[in-house]
């Protein structure tokens, strides 16, 4: 089965756990504030799992219930016995590790049965995920919140070992994909390596998800794709002058919230900006200059050429800086978009994480093809596709460079479908 069919299977039977579920009360609006990641590459992919493993009530009740117990003792020995079982079969491995969708389901119905034995901490928890804003609200109980993090958190890991165990396409084929031929028997022996060293730490007291996150991380991290977990916590490095700048601004004096600048990124080994980035970057000085706005977000990961060591966002920023004036403290890094969807859904989400208006427009500087793009609606159609929402309202090409929108509390949402930038 092909990695989104089935992401989606695992989806609809997980949700055949939450069927007829009381009510919970009202979720809370998301916290206007940053995400707290100890672990960065870990938490953004894993959050909820991240939040149970630090509860201490919460971890008491998984370790506890005797259905986790076994589920985490068989998960165990799978881990253990793969070493023997696979040698340097790369496929089998993910089997042993990955779960199927009637595993995902019945680790749900036991996780939300050991944690309504424990209401404070599902309590706890459930405030814990609607603040976040990561996970969409549904009807259930606190528990039933819990869960549906653990089966997000279950399509993650699968797409993770789908695409860097298995060798599906991930979004972007040609920027995204591992970093080795994955039918190679050089890489089986790489992996074989990796799951050594995940069996040496294992201890035996470990949660029913564990063996399976340390799998997925560890193929990240072979494969040189810990994007997601790179610069975190923004708002304590690149982004701590430009954020303290903000508290200060008197928002009625400007038009738009902030300018945001989608990367471009170069396909010439070597070269840090490409020539139409650096366009963009000059387009948006002079908005800057001309009071347009009081923040420039601009926006870009480590993507072209694949695996670049250059960062658009940081490579934009060093230019705005170094060469069109803009004081450091007025530009606001992103630094893990990889497409133009996600360029305007993560500018949306440190707008909102860093205390920026949302009920006012922020405005889109780029080039005279993505303006265009951005305004077509093949665009929305793409973010609907890609995303599961839209992450705008308003959309209106202001000029023929420029693209004025109302963020979206739903960019909040994590993607499942992206590990290098959930």
């Amino acid at each position: 089965m092909r990695c989104w069919a089935r992401v989606a299977a695992i989806a609809v039977m997980a949700g055949m756990a939450w069927a007829g579920a009381a009510p919970a009360a009202e979720p809370t609006m998301p916290a206007a504030k940053p995400l707290v990641y100890k672990q960065p590459l870990r938490d953004k992919l894993f959050y909820g799992l991240s939040l149970l493993s630090r509860d201490p009530q919460a971890q008491a009740a998984v370790a506890t219930a005797p259905d986790l117990n076994r589920l985490a003792a068989e998960r165990r020995a799978r881990a253990r016995g793969s070493m023997e079982a696979c040698g340097g079969d790369t496929g089998c491995y993910v089997r042993g590790f990955d779960w199927s969708d009637a595993e995902v389901a019945a680790a749900g119905q036991a996780l939300a049965a050991a944690l309504k034995a424990r209401p404070e901490a599902a309590r706890r928890l459930a405030a814990a995920l609607d603040a976040s804003g990561l996970y969409p609200a549904a009807p259930g109980q606190d528990a039933d919140v819990v869960v549906r993090a653990w089966t997000q958190s279950a399509i993650t890991a699968h797409h993770i070992l789908a695409v860097y165990g298995l060798g599906e396409k991930p979004r972007g084929p040609a920027i995204d994909g591992p970093a080795y031929d994955v039918a190679t028997p050089a890489y089986g022996t790489l992996v074989k390596s990796a799951v050594s060293v995940l069996v040496d730490g294992l201890m035996d007291d470990s949660s029913f998800f564990e063996p399976t996150e340390a799998f997925a991380l560890l193929l990240l991290q072979i494969n040189r794709r810990d994007e997601a977990g790179r610069f975190e916590p923004m708002e304590a490095g690149e982004n701590k002058a430009a954020v303290a700048r903000l508290k200060t601004v008197n928002w009625a004096k400007y038009p738009y919230t902030a300018l945001v600048v989608p990367g471009y990124g170069p396909e010439t080994a070597g070269v840090a900006l490409s020539a139409p980035g650096l366009l963009r970057v000059q387009l948006a000085a002079k908005r800057w200059h001309d009071g347009k706005a009081p923040v420039i977000i601009v926006s870009g990961g480590n993507v072209h050429p694949n695996q670049t060591p250059y960062n658009e966002a940081l490579e934009m920023k060093k230019a705005l800086v170094q060469d069109y004036g803009v004081p450091a403290d007025a530009v606001l890094v992103e630094p893990h978009a990889r497409h133009t969807t996600t360029n305007l859904r993560n500018a949306d989400r440190l707008i909102y994480r860093y205390g920026m208006p949302m009920d006012r427009k922020a405005l889109v500087v780029t080039d005279l093809g993505q303006s265009g793009y951005i305004t077509e609606d093949r665009f929305a159609t793409r973010n609907q596709e890609d995303l599961g929402y839209v992450p705008f309202t308003g959309l209106e090409r202001v000029s023929p460079f420029d693209v004025a929108y109302l963020p979206t509390l739903s960019a909040l949402t994590l993607d499942a479908g992206d590990p290098l930038d959930p």
